[in-house]
């Protein structure tokens, strides 16, 4: 039997992969949540704005005994042949401001926002900035505090974040950035980040760091156990080093991989340029790659316009990138140019 702890979109994936690789072997998934695996990006966009119902984003399990709401206190007591931990993460406290990582928190929110006309948002990452922009457009006064000099300080990406500094004040959103006060509103909500649910994990003895350390195929340290999805730092393979990344298509291709190792594809492992997005006033971004130990950037295009890309450069190569306005195709060719990049790289390092 395979045993996953955590009922989100990594677990989802797992199940469909492993069942569509021809894997037997019964499978039980505990869900802590009561609606079970779903989507998250709508939880700050569609769902938040009343254009989608709490129906919309959930997942439908098939070949897999879900158990919806029940929590798993320790790894000792999940009888299984295989464990699966995929307990996700939880978002850092702000004292009684209110937070959104679940289907009933973007519900609440949106709740609140039918009587509100003021909000303060403090963060100025994925989900301040999302949950800013769907508040704008619900309406609401939205003052949105930022202790960085910029939004998405952490893709260093300072092209994107002077032109969504632009996007936001003229839609009326109070931007205070280098800001640490936070003004009294009708709603306050905090998106400061995310702890990774280790506690598992580390309670049985596992490596723990930023997340439950595993290897590109996801095996912890610890024979028959496996982690994916936000609370995994996961070796790439591509830069050599262990990453950990907390976004939606991470948490998807970790799970549809393992789902296939365990069904035998033993060469299935962690083998893509990471890629996430993110949509704010109907346009997106999306990262692609890791900037770290890059030595130089470039421009191509401009973020207030149709199409831009921005790239992350280490010895002349491509690293990583962040792009807006690419189709499918130009998006494939630029995973192959960073691939190259740092491939080309570390051999001139």
């Amino acid at each position: 039997m395979i045993g996953i702890v955590g009922g989100g979109l990594a677990a989802a994936k797992l199940v469909e992969s492993y069942r569509e690789a021809g894997g037997g072997d019964e499978i039980v998934v505990w869900s802590q949540d009561p609606h079970g695996p779903y989507h998250r990006p709508p939880l700050s966009k569609r769902l938040l704005r009343g254009e989608a119902g709490p129906e919309d984003p959930l997942i439908r399990v098939e070949g897999a005994d879900v158990r919806r709401g029940e929590r798993v206190e320790s790894l000792d007591a999940v009888e299984a042949d295989v464990i699966v931990i995929a307990t996700g993460a939880r978002p850092r406290a702000l004292g009684d401001a209110l937070q959104l990582r679940t289907i009933d928190d973007s519900l609440e929110l949106r709740r609140r926002a039918e009587t509100a006309r003021t909000a303060t948002v403090v963060g100025g990452g994925f989900i301040g900035c999302e949950v800013t922009a769907s508040l704008t457009q619900l309406g609401l006064q939205v003052t949105q505090i930022v202790r960085d000099p910029m939004v998405f300080a952490t893709i260093a990406c300072p092209p994107l974040s002077e032109s969504l500094h632009e996007t936001y004040r003229s839609h009326g959103v109070d931007l205070r950035l280098e800001a640490s006060d936070i003004p009294d509103a009708d709603m306050v909500v905090a998106g400061i980040g995310v702890e990774p649910n280790v506690e598992l994990a580390r309670d049985a003895g596992l490596e723990v760091r930023s997340g439950v350390v595993v290897d590109e195929f996801f095996r912890t340290g610890r024979e028959g156990v496996y982690a994916i999805g936000d609370v995994a730092e996961f070796f790439d393979p591509l830069y050599g080093r262990h990453r950990r990344i907390e976004h939606w298509s991470n948490a998807a291709y970790h799970g549809t991989t393992l789902g296939r190792f365990l069904a035998g594809e033993t060469s299935a492992r962690y083998d893509i340029v990471s890629s996430f997005f993110s949509e704010e006033f109907g346009k997106s971004f999306r990262v692609h790659g890791d900037a770290a130990g890059h030595d130089d950037t470039s421009l191509d295009g401009d973020f207030g316009g149709d199409r831009a890309v921005y790239r992350f450069l280490r010895t002349g190569s491509t690293i990583a990138a962040v792009a807006t306005g690419l189709d499918e195709e130009e998006e494939a060719e630029l995973k192959e140019e960073i691939r190259a990049g740092v491939s080309g790289a570390a051999g001139r390092a």
